[in-house]
């Protein structure tokens, strides 16, 4: 339990979902999944969870309304340095949603927007890695990008310490 004051009693700490989201398939596009891969026999208290989203779908939403906080990880087309690695937030993000043919059409945009909708709004921080290949079929990360898999930790579990719900050292 954190160690925090609220009216003489103490707070829970607060529930986070890790979620990792791409296509394993498509090489980097699947870096939120291996992250999520590489985070599964990590001790985390009950009120952290984390989970292979894979492909986004709206199939989500119901996780959303029993957390606080969201943590997603992703990879983004940045045009930027392949491994580089960016931190923003959903308002950051000035995608126009275009109308959907298809569920399989639905990006992260997508669901948060939806998510909202319905009154599940947890506080979400997305962070991200610019990948160098995700038009190649195979299921290894490139070089560049799993390079980059420590530091994005790194930032997960300073995400965590930040909003309290774990209290490393």
């Amino acid at each position: 339990m954190i160690e925090e004051k609220n009216g003489g009693g103490m707070l829970p700490p607060p529930k986070v979902l890790i979620l990792g989201v791409g296509n394993i398939l498509l090489r980097d596009d699947g870096f939120g999944v291996h992250l999520i891969q590489s985070l599964e026999e990590t001790a985390f208290p009950p009120n952290v969870q984390i989970l292979e989203a894979g492909t986004v779908s709206h199939q989500l939403i119901p996780a959303f309304r029993s957390i606080d906080y969201l943590i997603v990880i992703d990879a983004v087309e940045a045009g930027d340095v392949p491994g580089s690695i960016f931190k923003f937030f959903p308002e950051d993000m000035n995608f126009h949603s275009e109308q959907k043919i298809s569920l399989h059409q639905i990006s992260l945009t997508d669901v948060l927007q939806m998510a909202e909708l319905t009154g599940a709004k947890p506080k979400t921080v997305i962070i991200a890695v610019q990948p160098k290949d995700v038009s190649t079929w195979g299921l290894e990360l490139s070089d560049e990008v799993r390079m980059a898999m420590p530091k994005v930790k790194e930032l997960v579990f300073d995400e965590l310490k930040k909003i309290k719900a774990i209290n490393y050292t």
